[in-house]
């Protein structure tokens, strides 16, 4: 694909990658669909996509499972590392980004060709600063890790290269709500998935057991109110020269205008136990989602009737995977499986964990889960029905 996206008009269709976690490339494509892009192919931890400016506009703000929307800018294959910083330097950079840009540069994917990573990012950054010196008076953009203004992705396929915008900047899970958390907090992006995995039908009453600083719940309300999770969070392509303002607000004000009857009425209920913790996630609630039919109780689920309109739960109770825990776990998940029989027969449950072999105590089984990454944590949502 040639380097002249920047030469095209807003309305003209553009190659793209959405990137996620592995086991949610079936949820991701799921919203895209939603949203009106076009999918060309679903991959592992990645999905080509096809739409026009507004398209990744309305990803970005839209997308509740997936990780980052990359634009790919120039796609080659690569044998050597020469290859590389040839095809780099032969991009256009000057055109899609200004000179005083911050730049960051990661890898992602894998090659055969292509193994070191830090001399793939020196290949691509040494592509990029000999392009500028050479066509901006020998001026260069600086580097920087934190913070920067834009964010390229060399993403591998084997031997295939992309060179990529990445138009999230930050990834799409920090919706900025989740400025504190309590000890392993589960990420937005997860959460979403896990709530579209687990059979939850966004109108049923829906509680979590083990709430932690209540990312399940929160995203469980955006989901059911069909509010976009980072509708007012700033992005990367703000950054790049082909940037169209009014564009961007046109979608933004699109998106605000959805709503979902099926809200209404909804009630969602967490329990929390740990003080700290619980007094995080009312902190939370109280500045970011004051009118949401949240409520979350500093209680003990062993010791809690939720009442009988609760036929739905979800969590992510701790793994007890570090040394010194794992004694402690198969008790908790025994009195979890205790808990769901005791209130939740003949309806449904999504527990997530990485703790396998505890999985059984609540009544998890292999055989109705799904695999989810964690970070490098192998979980799984095991899906259980008391």
């Amino acid at each position: 694909m040639p380097a002249a996206h920047e030469a095209l008009p807003p309305d003209a269709p553009r190659a793209g990658i959405v990137v996620c976690r592995g086991g949610l490339e079936p949820v991701v494509a799921d919203e895209l669909r939603a949203l009106g892009i076009d999918i060309r192919k679903v991959r592992t931890r990645a999905i080509d996509i096809e739409t026009d400016l507004a398209g990744f506009y309305r990803a970005n703000m839209a997308l509740r499972s997936a990780l980052n929307v990359l634009l790919p800018i120039r796609s080659f294959n690569a044998r050597n590392y020469d290859l590389l910083y040839y095809q780099s330097r032969k991009t256009n950079w000057h055109k899609i980004f200004p000179v005083e840009a911050r730049l960051r540069i990661d890898v992602k994917g894998r090659s055969r060709k292509l193994t070191h990573t830090q001399y793939i990012i020196h290949r691509v950054k040494d592509g990029i600063t000999d392009t500028f010196r050479k066509l901006q008076d020998g001026v260069r953009p600086s580097i920087a890790k934190d913070d920067p203004d834009v964010h390229i992705v060399v993403h591998l396929d084997q031997h295939k290269v992309n060179l990529c915008l990445d138009t999230s900047g930050v990834p799409l899970f920090k919706r900025g709500y989740r400025l504190r958390h309590g000890e392993a907090p589960i990420k937005e992006d997860l959460a979403a998935g896990l709530l579209a995995l687990s059979g939850w039908d966004r109108r049923s009453p829906l509680l979590d057991p083990m709430a932690g600083s209540g990312t399940l719940l929160i995203e469980a309300w955006m989901m059911a109110a069909g509010i976009a999770p980072n509708l007012k969070r700033r992005f990367g392509f703000e950054k790049l020269l082909d940037y169209d303002a009014d564009l961007h607000a046109r979608e933004q004000n699109a998106l605000a205008g959805v709503s979902t009857p099926a809200a209404a009425g909804l009630e969602l209920l967490g329990l929390e136990i740990d003080p700290p913790t619980h007094a995080t996630a009312l902190q939370i609630l109280g500045d970011h989602f004051p009118g949401a039919p949240i409520r979350i109780e500093r209680a003990d689920f062993r010791a809690f009737d939720p009442g009988s309109q609760f036929r739905t739960a979800v969590c992510n109770p701790p793994y007890g995977i570090r040394i010194g825990e794992q004694e402690d776990i198969a008790p908790l998940y025994r009195e979890l499986g205790a808990f769901l029989k005791r209130h939740f027969s003949g309806g449904r449950a999504g527990i997530y964990t990485a703790n396998h072999d505890a999985a059984p105590e609540f009544g998890g089984d292999k055989n109705d889960s799904v695999a989810l990454l964690n970070g490098s944590l192998e979980g799984r949502l095991y899906r259980v029905n008391p």
